[in-house]
């Protein structure tokens, strides 16, 4: 398919009527309202933010095969958006959060660079390789799942004293970096497989919720 006449394309702005873009948009907003949290030092909200944008990621992608007159260049637009909203989502906010966690201290800047690295490579070998027809397994930690697991760990500030917390979330980091460019293969999530993290991730925020009012 040749590339759409210059009158075939939407105004940039144009792609703001595109449903699945708006939630796109909105995992956005919940990560930088994650970022900002914990640069606040809140880090129960921080963490509630991180969640949020999870879900969202998981619902932009539904939402975009139930748009009726969609056209090559918006399915093409739309997934570019979301692979750039990723690598905010999953790249630069676990980044900031691992960095408020220390201070902002120069001993977390190797983490954070590894962590944003980490999700710029998973994102690029996805988006060149992607998930071929029938495929039942990714390859390395998809970024969803490593915001999750990050989240949960999250929950151990408090119960552990304040020094061994910033070691175990610090090596969990460094575990998600492993992970995602791993040759690892995860089984791409369907059904109750993927009802159940939703279920989990929810759970999270919960918890998470309760420390904020607390």
């Amino acid at each position: 398919m040749g590339t759409p006449s210059q009158s075939a394309r939407r105004p940039i702005v144009g792609h703001l009527l595109d449903a699945a873009n708006l939630v796109t948009l909105a995992g956005l907003l919940s990560s930088i309202g994650a970022m900002t949290f914990a640069l606040q030092g809140n880090f129960a909200a921080a963490a509630i933010g991180l969640v949020l944008a999870f879900f969202f990621d998981g619902i932009d992608g539904p939402v975009s095969k139930r748009l009726l007159g969609r056209s090559a260049s918006d399915r093409a637009f739309g997934a570019n958006l979301d692979s750039l909203v990723d690598m905010i989502g999953s790249g630069a906010t676990l980044a900031v959060v691992l960095l408020a966690f220390g201070g902002l201290g120069a001993a977390y800047v190797p983490g954070a660079f590894a962590l944003v690295a980490a999700v710029a490579f998973r994102l690029s070998y996805f988006n060149v390789h992607g998930l071929p027809d029938g495929a039942t397994h990714y390859v390395g930690l998809p970024t969803d799942q490593a915001i999750i697991i990050f989240a949960t760990v999250m929950l151990l500030q408090g119960p552990l004293e304040a020094g061994v917390f910033l070691v175990v979330i610090y090596a969990s980091a460094m575990a998600i970096v492993a992970l995602m460019v791993s040759p690892l293969r995860v089984p791409k999530l369907s059904g109750r497989s993927f009802y159940a993290l939703n279920g989990v991730a929810l759970g999270v925020a919960v918890l998470h919720a309760v420390r904020l009012l607390a």
